[in-house]
């Protein structure tokens, strides 16, 4: 098929919705451990259910929605996925140890253990999880946004774990499921939560605000993601918004002052409550000046009411610098000076398989990016790579990003247009819809290499025999394409002498 320019982005993030079945189980296998107890009465009206077995005095010490890790004290809720209903395994759940469950439907299979019927058990997590947030105190910053949601708050934790013991999300449980197992894990030790909110459709953000009543919240942006089931990017930005649907005088909303739709909703979010802009433009309260690489790691000018101070971190990229200024303001508003809060930005390492620089042999740098892809991620990892001062070539090999469907090549050809443009050197692609972005690479900039694979075992193989020393390689796909595989391959063939770089897999 011949792709043509659009002259507008048909890319939409909004095709990457987690998969209740899939994805968002396989990352929530450890028990949530509830440091305050519950009595499965207490649990039984928390999500207005039906005790149909089982001593209403029963404690529940932890919550889990995998039959694997349910043990004593386990109440164990069954999700209904989109391919396997958790329902069929309630049976061989309390034949073991659990002492409890949820359930929609069925029967009663073990009369003396905790059975309370609910209407829906998605629901039920939720409405348990807002019950037990409220046995806590605890000031709490909510954080929500199209992309860097889950960079934001490993920043914002960072900063805050100079002072205090946190709680924050685990990985990207910002789901209707995730954002309830996260709130189960809440202890009294704990001063500060940093909780990562996603939504894809209407009405989400009013859920998790009910579950995470947040006293700070933050915006990082208004992106194309969710487009298709919002409809328009100002919907998307009401929509997010919402996260401070509650807030008055007592909270505190921040915004990227460099996006335009937050920017424009900042005044009529002043009318509710204080709005602190962070971002690049003049009149942002935590601003950036002076934005340069120096040693692989970003350096800039902060400008803030605290003052100024010199920051440095070890994350590429315009977006980790906006991250590393709303994680300065949110710890100055808990008493974390900027030079306090700069160090521990300065320690943090970032997340594993999120733009993370391997420095390899003979001056070989390689972007370890592989965690997952869109189109607009795809775009910053390219961005990141050209930000990078080496002294050699500059290569981006992606992989196919997956379920975007009937505009899959469409969105592949137009970002490939737009990596034609970025100065690139070489472009090497694995699987059949990046053959799309190779040709868009092409049309846009003839003069970059580009070389297409099916496999990642070929891309490598090539990669291994061509790299030389002072190249700059970013390695990105989709999770399902697994290129962490070629970052393996690399650090492998390029690994330093000494032996500071070791992979377990060479």
């Amino acid at each position: 098929m011949e792709f043509q320019p659009t002259g507008k982005k048909a890319l939409t993030e909004g095709i990457f919705l987690e998969k209740m079945s899939g994805y968002i189980i396989n990352m929530m296998k450890e028990r949530m451990i509830c440091v305050v107890p519950m009595t499965a009465k207490e649990i039984c009206e928390a999500v207005s259910g039906k005790m149909l077995a089982g001593d209403p005095e029963s404690i529940i010490t932890d919550i889990c929605i995998d039959s694997r890790q349910a043990g004593p004290g386990s109440l164990f809720v069954p999700i209904i996925g989109e391919k396997v209903d958790a329902h069929k395994f309630i049976a061989q759940v309390l034949a073991g140890d659990a002492s409890a469950v949820l359930m929609s439907h069925g029967d009663v299979s073990y009369p003396e253990k905790v059975h309370i019927e609910v209407t829906d058990t998605v629901k039920a997590l939720g409405d348990l999880a807002a019950f037990y947030r409220r046995k806590f105190s605890m000031p709490t910053i909510g954080i929500t946004g199209s992309v860097g949601k889950t960079s934001t708050k490993e920043m914002i934790a960072a900063a805050l774990e100079v002072k205090y013991p946190i709680l924050k999300t685990a990985g990207n449980q910002n789901s209707q499921i995730g954002v309830p197992l996260t709130l189960f894990r809440m202890e009294p030790s704990q001063k500060l939560a940093v909780i990562e909110m996603g939504i894809s459709e209407y009405g989400e953000m009013e859920n998790l605000v009910r579950f995470v009543q947040p006293d700070m919240a933050v915006v990082t942006n208004i992106g194309e993601a969710h487009i298709a089931q919002f409809g328009a990017k100002e919907n998307t930005a009401r929509e997010k918004l919402k996260i401070a649907m509650n807030f008055g005088e007592g909270q505190m909303l921040f915004l990227n002052g460099d996006d335009a739709l937050l920017r424009a909703a900042a005044p009529g979010q002043k009318e509710k409550c204080p709005v602190i802009l962070y971002g690049t433009a003049a009149d942002c309260d935590y601003r950036a000046e002076d934005i340069h690489i120096r040693d692989g790691k970003n350096c800039f000018t902060l400008v803030c009411p605290e003052g100024r101070e010199e920051i440095v971190i070890n994350q590429l990229g315009i977006h980790n610098v906006y991250n590393a200024l709303v994680a300065i303001g949110v710890a100055a508003r808990f008493g974390i000076l900027p030079k306090e809060a700069k160090a521990g930005l300065a320690a943090y390492e970032g997340i594993a398989m999120r733009q993370q620089i391997n420095h390899l042999r003979d001056g070989i740098k390689v972007i370890d990016d592989t965690y997952n892809a869109s189109p607009a991620s795809v775009k910053s990892g390219v961005d990141v790579l050209m930000q990078l001062d080496n002294k050699g070539r500059k290569i981006a090999v992606l992989g196919d990003i997956l379920e975007l469907g009937e505009i899959s090549g469409q969105c592949h050809f137009d970002l490939g247009m737009d990596i034609g443009d970025s100065g690139i050197d070489e472009v090497v692609t694995v699987g059949r819809e990046m053959q799309a972005l190779a040709a868009g690479v092409q049309r846009k900039n003839p003069a970059v290499i580009v070389h297409s694979f099916m496999s990642n075992e070929e891309a490598s193989a090539y990669l291994t025999e061509n790299i030389r020393g002072g190249d700059a390689v970013l390695v990105k796909g989709s999770r399902g394409m697994h290129e962490e595989e070629v970052v393996a391959a690399l650090r492998c063939a390029f690994r330093q002498e000494d032996g500071n770089v070791q992979d377990s897999s060479c």
